[in-house]
């Protein structure tokens, strides 16, 4: 129904000096624990957030593939990526109607391979960060800006929009076998927006380093990497939500305030094995949506539990978010989850719906908001439609 949008994104980066330090004490804060047995609250989506959806454009130029991901909403412009073929899309925010459509695709010095990292859509500057073995800077029309070359640029990263001036790096565990030991201690940085230098490190030390990867050994002395898909870092508005594998401290790191930590776990991750991870699934101003599995690369999987914290109260609840537009199964078996970590401004979240299930929850009068006026005009191959969650 929805489409995933999970990417995991690594990179490797040229530490330098300068460190940004979290501003309070970590012994004050209030403490998430995983061995205690959290009340059970159930939720409807649609009482907590308000719901608009933004119909993309659909034409024999404008179709979006399989692999495309769902990038930035913006009050101007919606970004959207296709993954493989490299195609990138900007939507007008209101209407849907395309904005602009580049593809740079190639070897050369103003391309790039494919779509590794992502993108990233700077809308003050009027500039699009495409990631792949470099990050290729261009206008929102594709005109070609600049390339930022970030020494040790060679494996999976994650790219975050910070502020008007820099990029948030993270430079994740390297489990190439024989270079394990270049994995950083310090996998947090800032860079520069105009040339890839480094601005600061962030205060984010972590002696002992976990991977949701493994390298899994093929004959010939092959290997290819095994990951478990979660999104660890997400936007909150123009902050960022630090929640790091190998970390027991949940950290808001804020262009204004800097970083500071918020949540702490008990018991610690470095306590078990497999690791019980936690990870950010949605942030607003009253509740932080977190879940939780274990790292068990001999698992088949399954429902991740979500919790909620209360910001104000300090309450903590695991928690069922029912879909009342798009789950049509008992309460106790379906639930909303986050599927993705699009940039949007705070208290709002953002997801592909194809059409097909739009016109589903039509026919059934499950609509909210604008979506009985919007179904009215798709057909089932039109182009995913943008839902806009505007949380309460």
């Amino acid at each position: 129904m929805k489409k995933k949008n999970f990417i995991l994104l690594f990179i490797s980066f040229l530490m330098c000096s300068q460190v940004i330090s979290p501003q309070s004490k970590i012994g004050d804060l209030p403490v998430f624990d995983f061995s205690k047995n959290y009340p059970q609250k159930k939720l409807r989506l649609q009482d907590m957030a308000d719901i608009e959806y933004v119909p993309l454009e659909t034409t024999d130029d404008v179709l979006l593939g399989g692999s495309s991901e769902l990038s930035a909403v913006t009050d101007k412009y919606i970004l959207v990526h296709e993954v493989r073929r490299g195609d990138i899309f900007v939507f007008d925010r209101k209407t849907g109607k395309l904005y602009s459509h580049f593809n740079h695709k190639g070897q050369g010095g103003m391309e790039y391979n494919w779509i590794e990292n992502g993108t990233i859509l700077d809308e003050k500057n009027a500039e699009i960060y495409v990631c792949s073995q470099f990050i290729q800077v261009y206008s929102l029309q594709g005109e070609y800006k600049r390339t930022l070359k970030i020494n040790g640029f060679d494996h999976y990263m994650k790219i975050l929009n910070y502020d008007d001036e820099s990029l948030l790096i993270y430079d994740d565990v390297n489990i190439e076998p024989g270079r394990e030991s270049r994995t950083k201690k310090d996998p947090y940085s800032l860079v520069s927006k105009k040339d890839g230098s480094l601005i600061s490190v962030l205060g984010i030390h972590l002696p002992k380093r976990y991977s949701n990867a493994i390298a899994q050994k093929l004959e010939g002395n092959m290997w290819r990497p095994l990951r478990i898909s979660y999104p660890h870092n997400m936007h909150y508005g123009s902050d960022l939500m630090i929640m790091d594998i190998s970390s027991d401290t949940l950290y808001l790191l804020s262009p204004n305030e800097g970083l500071i930590p918020l949540l702490l776990r008990t018991p610690s991750i470095h306590a078990s094995e497999p690791r019980n991870i936690w990870f950010p699934l949605a942030t607003t101003d009253k509740f932080l949506l977190i879940g939780t599995f274990l790292l068990d690369f001999n698992s088949i999987g399954g429902k991740i539990p979500a919790f909620m914290y209360d910001i104000k109260t300090g309450e903590i609840n695991k928690v069922s978010i029912l879909d009342t537009e798009y789950d049509t199964r008992a309460w106790s078996q379906g639930r909303w989850s986050p599927e993705g970590s699009p940039a949007i401004a705070k208290n709002m979240y953002a997801e592909f719906i194809q059409a097909s299930s739009v016109i589903d929850a039509y026919k059934g009068k499950r609509l909210k908001g604008n979506g009985p006026k919007i179904a009215k005009t798709l057909v089932e191959d039109d182009n995913p439609v943008v839902r806009i969650l505007k949380f309460k």
